[in-house]
């Protein structure tokens, strides 16, 4: 309901008159708030529901675009009538906002107002009464945000990679000494996990292998990482509580001090070895880069079929026991017997793998020939397909629904007859006139797999009434027969060496 004329009344009245639930409103302006702080404003500070000391000209606006109200920075809602705009300053805001409103600035620029003094509430209190919590149409006014800015192409993609510095000289020398002060702990790391692999201190060691092979069966154990982490950090902070440096702040070392200068041994040997293995990687990239056709080829299938065999492994052997086998193998592979030995026996080992890996790479070679000389010399099959009749027994002429007189083995490639039928693409026939085969096995020329029939008079193979073959059949079993004809044909050199360019 709409409150009475506030002049004279005093909040306590307001309220007991107020028989509606409160809201934020410029009429109510957050009873839930003020209530606390009855009795402290005087009742010259309303006027209407609004303040005095607000001389904005609010008038319904309805906005074409986004827009955001100025007090609480939401969205406008709504598809006309949205919000308020100021007719002398322009300010945007919400209906409910429009009490928490600052000055007018045209106003202002014309006749200063006075703004009445309020004892005992904060200055935050008018902004803070018309905040609400968070509701869900805040929620929805968020969501409708982020999707606008979303759609904004000017916004770079990455904010960390569109911010970065660019190259300067002092910038580098100084993060530099900074990182050469600081980097102690990473090798640091790095040789307490040599040395416990390398079995310097045996029972360490130990500890270390039967910790990985609890790991390895219960892997729900790397969840207490980080705090098996945080505390080894602060145990080891304790003890160190009572020296110089300052609490909570980190022990770079001071430059030209022993341990900056190992540090920059450090660096110098890391950066030595990255450069080392990329050279290494990039000196063997010949055999992925396609430079030689043959050896590409040749690593891309071992790739293929071992990611199958890899894949089949996986599928039946758990993979704790392949971790569990690696990391024994790594431990064990460190001791000093276990280095004494790899020493001595690699050189026939190397040895050996070089024959071994020569012997399968002619092997390769061989085959890789034989199945080039076959693609060279193809042999062509074409099936003649008959039914039986009763009026005049087995001619060409068959069913709608089932294969064509001139097939192929399956019966559902339809070909030509064998006085059209031309050779392969890229191929030619080196043979003038098809010739019968009587004698089978037949092979189909696709898959290469043999069938096992015995031709009768005339080359013919009688089936069912469903073209299929079950051997010597009775005669009133008879209703279907084939045979095969072959004709051979031999690859065109042209067309074998435009393959082999491309």
């Amino acid at each position: 309901m709409r409150p009475p004329m506030m002049k004279g009344h005093c909040l306590g009245q307001i309220l007991l008159q107020c028989t509606t639930r409160p809201r934020y409103s410029r009429y109510t302006f957050g009873y839930r708030n003020l209530v606390k702080f009855k009795g402290v404003y005087p009742s010259s500070f309303f006027s209407r529901g609004k303040l005095r000391t607000m001389t904005h000209k609010f008038a319904a606006a309805t906005f074409r675009k986004p827009t955001y109200c100025q007090s609480c920075d939401g969205l406008l809602w709504g598809v006309r009538h949205q919000g308020q705009r100021c007719q002398g300053c322009g300010y945007v805001c919400h209906d409910d906002c429009t009490i928490a409103a600052p000055k007018c600035a045209a106003a202002a620029a014309t006749s200063p107002v006075t703004t009445p003094t309020v004892k005992n509430v904060p200055e935050t209190i008018l902004s803070q009464s018309t905040r609400t919590t968070t509701t869900s149409e805040h929620i929805q006014s968020v969501i409708v945000t982020a999707a606008i800015h979303a759609s904004d192409s000017n916004d770079p993609p990455n904010e960390y990679l569109a911010n970065l510095p660019p190259l300067n000289a002092q910038i580098s020398a100084k993060n530099f000494v900074r990182f050469a002060s600081r980097c102690g702990f990473m090798f640091s790391f790095r040789d307490s996990v040599l040395l416990l692999l390398s079995w310097e201190k045996p029972l360490d060691t130990c500890v270390a292998m039967a910790l990985y092979c609890m790991i390895c069966f219960h892997p729900k154990i790397l969840f207490l990482a980080p705090q098996v982490i945080l505390l080894n950090i602060i145990i080891g902070a304790y003890s160190k509580r009572h020296e110089s440096h300052p609490a909570g702040t980190a022990n770079a070392a001071p430059e030209n001090s022993p341990e900056y200068l190992r540090n920059m041994q450090n660096l110098q040997n890391m950066m030595g070895e990255v450069s080392d293995a990329y050279d290494a990687v990039a000196s063997n990239l010949h055999f992925v880069d396609w430079s030689s056709e043959a050896t590409t080829w040749l690593v891309l299938q071992l790739v293929l079929l071992s990611t199958v065999g890899i894949v089949v492994m996986l599928w039946f052997v758990p993979l704790h026991l392949l971790f569990l086998s690696g990391g024994i193998s790594l431990f064990m592979s460190n001791t000093r017997f276990a280095k004494y030995c790899v020493r001595e026996f690699s050189p026939y080992l190397i040895q050996y793998g070089k024959a071994r890996l020569q012997v399968a790479s002619q092997w390769y070679t061989e085959f890789e020939k034989q199945v080039d000389e076959q693609e060279r010399v193809r042999e062509v099959s074409l099936f003649e397909n008959q039914r039986w009749w009763s009026e005049s027994g087995f001619a060409p002429q068959l069913l709608d629904s089932e294969r064509s007189a001139w097939s192929d083995l399956s019966g559902s490639v339809q070909l030509p007859p064998k006085e059209d039928m031309t050779a392969p693409k890229g191929y030619r026939w080196t043979q003038d006139n098809w010739k019968l085969d009587s004698a089978g096995p037949w092979i189909d020329d696709v898959l290469g797999i043999e069938f096992l029939v015995t031709p009768e008079e005339g080359g013919w193979v009688y089936t069912d009434n469903n073209w299929e073959y079950s051997g010597k059949q009775e005669r009133q079993g008879r209703l279907t027969r084939r045979r095969r004809w072959i004709r051979q044909c031999e690859r065109i050199a042209n067309h074998q060496a435009q393959n082999n360019t491309f």
